[in-house]
């Protein structure tokens, strides 16, 4: 494990030197990604601002709901976006044949290779936003709440991972762009607010279906220790790190599963 985290890090200060040679560039998408992202927070807060509440939770808990959800989003997509949003054309063109050579886990070969610094734009952000808003709840500031922060945050992490590896499994079959992961992210779309604002059904989709939950809600819910679904146990948010374990732990199944059926294109 040593040896890949040193590995890993030797491959990502290239990236990122790679990645300074155009600074112009690169400091122009991240203040894209500030303008984007930084109208949707200020359009939430003065909505739901207007409103009183959402689903039982003020304008700032929201806020720190989407935030973290973004936080989490980019600790897991620096690190797995690049590698399994490419799996599909590197089959297609047979480009991953050069992973079956190398002294190295197919898997890790891709990892390795697939640093994104474009992510630290979304970090920056999420972490402004988590730092104003989180003081305006009721979060207590000790150390045994931030660990359960750190905790939250790295389980949602691995199930943001989880999603793209999974999708991107899917690929060593189709052999093309599978819609799977357009779905999937399309219905992200339900959590980035609090899910008591939905039917009784939809929340039991979102929590064990298609447990979508578990990536903001149920870690915010721990965090702030706020009131979780009415419909379920009060013990399920505390689930998260289970969850994430659960989910990496099946898709890296999924993923060396697809590898097993995977046949050269041959071009």
């Amino acid at each position: 494990m040593k040896e890949h985290i040193k590995l890993y890090l030797l491959f990502a200060k290239q990236t990122i030197r790679g990645e300074l040679v155009h600074r112009a560039s690169f400091i122009t998408g991240v203040i894209g990604q500030w303008i984007s992202y930084g109208t949707t927070f200020i359009t939430l807060y003065f909505l739901i601002s207007n409103f009183g509440d959402l689903g039982g939770w003020k304008a700032e808990e929201v806020m720190f709901l989407y935030a973290f959800n973004l936080l989490s989003y980019a600790i897991a997509a620096c690190v797995f976006f690049t590698p399994c949003i490419n799996l599909p054309t590197k089959i297609r063109t047979g480009e991953f044949d050069g992973a079956l050579i190398k002294p190295v886990n197919p898997f890790m070969h891709e990892i390795y290779n697939g640093f994104n610094f474009g992510y630290i734009g979304h970090t920056i952000l999420s972490i402004i936003v988590i730092a104003i808003t989180l003081p305006q709840t009721d979060y207590a500031f000790n150390i045994q709440n931030a660990f359960m922060f750190l905790i939250m945050l790295i389980s949602s992490a691995l199930i943001q991972a989880s999603l793209l590896i999974a999708v991107s499994s899917i690929s060593f079959i189709t052999i093309n762009e599978n819609p799977v992961g357009d779905l999937i992210f399309r219905f992200k779309q339900f959590v980035d607010y609090p899910i008591t604002i939905y039917s009784a059904s939809i929340q039991i989709i979102l929590t064990f279906v298609l447990p979508l939950a578990f990536l903001n809600f149920y870690p915010v819910t721990a965090i702030l220790r706020t009131p979780s679904s009415p419909y379920l146990p009060d013990f399920v948010p505390y689930l998260t790190p289970l969850m994430a374990g659960l989910m990496f732990f099946l898709s890296i199944k999924a993923w060396n599963k697809g590898l097993s059926k995977y046949q050269s294109s041959g071009s």
